[in-house]
């Protein structure tokens, strides 16, 4: 049953259209892939011979469900492929059963719908190749639309924010906004902007929550935005990319090197990160002085691209906040949601830094397969992310200045 909400959502998300013959890597593949209850035991009841012998292996219930939204799980064959879908890359369901029958996941993706109180916010997931093309290869900044629409709740993949508290969105929606703006900030680098935002959530972070006087709460989260200045951060960035002792190839090396160790198995990965993969190795394999020839192929390979084109990124690193706002913006731990941004983005850096190197330069259609495949393999594994975190624990890479070696160029 269809209800009307107030919607909020960047302005790119209606010109999106699943678009199979321009699709990079398909969504039916080298991913955990969960179905609601409804969907589960339609396909379990099924009597077509066809679905009815896919069901047999290919789908079991979810030992972690939460909830009916992830009551099932659709077993990948050996080639990590979902086992409906048939030689001719079609979909079993959608040919036997309709395209009502499919599940509430393979409906929405790679569109991401949060009900938050009274109001639906709505993105899209980088993790598609069309989807990144469309919200990132756009030279003016993210803009956010707030519309009416009206929802199925029983057709699509919808999900509850565990905030309930109106105050409290109130609170991070601010926070939210206030991180976007610095994000976007024209004539600065955007490793700069990203350092910001450190010092914005630095001060956010002296403040009671807890204060039973809301509005003055939310006037000094507004205010300490309103300082912000990321003049007043250029300094200490110049001293600290002037130091000898920067690590930086060091450390981002590692934490890629971790995604191997921890999380999920290599069979998880995207095909299209591999391919990159490869190439980055192979950039970097056998190099004297890695700092310095890190530092080198950054200015001679992929900064000419990035002055004339620093949109994309800054696009990626907006969207990554407002679609992850709700798991990201713990008022508890927003110190943690920093420390993943600026890991996403010193990754992101040092995959292109790798692939400028190995082709000579960059371009958009190399660009955007990093940034499609970076994100299937490594945004949504949350035990990688929790030895990202420990890392940086042990290294002494938490504090606002020490972040600095990890993201600035």
């Amino acid at each position: 049953m269809e209800k009307v909400f107030k919607v909020l959502q960047p302005k790119y998300y209606t010109r999106f259209q699943c678009d199979p013959d321009n699709c990079q890597e398909s969504c039916c593949e080298r991913w955990r892939i969960i179905i609601d209850k409804s969907t589960y035991d339609k396909y379990i009841q099924s009597q077509n011979g066809i679905i009815k012998g896919i069901v047999k292996e290919g789908l079991t219930m979810n030992p972690t469900s939460l909830d009916a939204n992830d009551y099932g799980i659709i077993n990948l064959n050996k080639e990590m492929i979902c086992p409906f879908l048939n030689t001719n890359n079609l979909c079993e369901v959608y040919i036997n059963m309709g395209e009502n029958s499919l599940s509430k996941t393979c409906k929405t993706y790679p569109r991401t719908i949060v009900q938050v109180g009274d109001v639906v916010e709505r993105g899209l997931e980088m993790s598609c190749s069309v989807a990144a093309k469309e919200a990132l290869i756009n030279n003016k900044p993210i803009e956010l639309e707030s519309i009416m629409d009206s929802i199925d709740f029983n057709n699509l993949y919808v999900v509850s924010s565990p905030i309930k508290d109106l105050k409290q969105i109130e609170m991070i929606n601010e926070i939210r906004r206030t991180i976007i703006n610095l994000l976007q900030m024209p004539k600065t680098e955007l490793s700069e902007r990203i350092i910001s935002v450190g010092g914005f959530l630095e001060e956010i972070l002296k403040i009671d929550f807890s204060n039973p006087h809301f509005e003055e709460v939310l006037l000094m989260i507004k205010d300490v935005g309103k300082q912000m200045d990321v003049g007043d951060f250029k300094t200490i960035i110049k001293n600290k990319q002037q130091s000898k002792n920067l690590r930086q190839f060091h450390h981002l090396n590692t934490l890629l090197a971790m995604k191997f160790r921890e999380g999920d198995s290599i069979s998880f990965f995207s095909k299209g990160y591999i391919e990159c993969l490869m190439e980055v190795l192979d950039a970097f394999s056998g190099k004297k002085e890695l700092e310095k020839y890190y530092k080198r192929s950054y200015e001679k390979y992929l900064r000419p691209y990035l002055d004339k084109n620093s949109y994309i990124l800054e696009n990626f690193m907006v969207n990554t906040v407002f679609v992850y706002s709700r798991e990201l913006l713990n008022l508890k731990d927003l110190w943690t949601s920093y420390l993943k941004l600026c890991v996403i983005y010193g990754l992101v850096k040092f995959n292109l830094i790798g692939l400028a190197a190995y082709h000579k330069g960059m371009n958009d259609e190399l660009l955007l397969k990093l940034i499609q495949s970076f994100s299937k393999t490594f945004i949504q594994d949350k035990v990688y992310w929790q030895s990202v975190f420990e890392y940086l624990q042990e290294e002494g890479l938490v504090k606002l200045n020490s972040l600095i070696e990890l993201i600035t160029e």
